[in-house]
């Protein structure tokens, strides 16, 4: 994506690498899955980003993302534990870990019940489209 500077008349840009929505899920799963066993390392913020990516990410193309990912051999293998997390962690209802911990990110400000209902039927329906080939 091009990088523009914030000052309006600054004309520097710049063409950088980013990270894809399947890419940032697939980071977020790993860093809330490998903290599970630790729990005070946990964040609910890191669970409300995936849901952050699921919500607003089409489900086709975030599917097909993670197909592709999975067809690379550098990026196969925790891509494949990163499916996982997500089952565990958030497809297996909202009383699932990542779904609860995304919900209790909106504690104050939003509905967390929502939320963690939200994450864990988008999860679900994540699964749902990888299986489909």
């Amino acid at each position: 994506m091009n990088v523009t500077a914030l000052d309006l008349e600054d004309t520097r840009t710049y063409r950088v690498r980013v990270a894809g929505p399947a890419a940032l899920l697939v980071a977020k799963l790993h860093k809330i899955g490998e903290r599970v066993s630790a729990p005070h390392r946990l964040n609910d913020k890191d669970a409300h980003d995936a849901y952050r990516v699921l919500i607003h990410a089409d489900t086709a193309e975030l599917a097909a993302a993670f197909r592709g990912l999975l067809s690379e051999p550098i990026s196969s293998e925790v891509t494949t534990e990163a499916i996982e997390f997500l089952r565990v962690l958030f497809a297996i209802g909202p009383d699932a870990l990542g779904a609860r911990m995304a919900g209790r990110a909106e504690e104050g400000i939003g509905e967390p019940e929502t939320v963690a209902l939200a994450t864990s039927l988008l999860a679900a329906d994540l699964l749902q489209a990888l299986k489909r080939d």
